[in-house]
């Protein structure tokens, strides 16, 4: 597994303490994939954030016409996947996850992730307010695209 370190330059843990980053380290896998593949799909049940270690994760959606339009280079220390987190009665994914080079990533299950803040609502606070800031920003980045076309 990552070090303390490494586990705080991932942009939705730099605020976590150290109890708190081994309660999610306690809950996180490590992962490789091969350039190429798709984490998720559009429509997809969204259930684990991700976030990238190494590599690079695409985060794209389908437009009217067929072809893919780019949001996001996701990249080291970045996380995707919000939409497991996002409390609706059904969690869909809403865009594609996929690898532009072999990666590594570390991935949670969100149903893990949902008990944890439940019994440490500091954590699910922090973890929560970041998982905002990340949502308003593609938000934004995909506004700006949108107009330029």
């Amino acid at each position: 597994m990552l070090d303390l370190t490494q586990l705080k330059s991932i942009g939705i843990l730099n605020e976590l303490n150290e109890v708190m980053l081994k309660k999610m380290t306690d809950k996180a896998r490590l992962i490789n994939v091969k350039a190429g593949t798709y984490l998720f799909r559009e429509g997809d049940d969204a259930v684990n954030l991700y976030s990238v270690i190494e590599g690079k994760v695409v985060l794209e959606i389908t437009q009217t016409a067929g072809t893919d339009f780019k949001i996001k280079d996701i990249v080291p220390t970045r996380s995707f996947g919000i939409s497991s987190l996002v409390d609706t009665e059904v969690k869909h994914c809403v865009s594609h996850a996929r690898t532009l080079v072999d990666s590594k990533l570390l991935v949670w299950k969100a149903a893990d992730l949902e008990k944890l803040f439940q019994t440490d609502h500091k954590l699910g606070y922090l973890i929560s307010k970041k998982v905002s800031k990340v949502l308003k920003d593609r938000l934004q980045s995909t506004y700006v695209q949108a107009a330029a076309v």
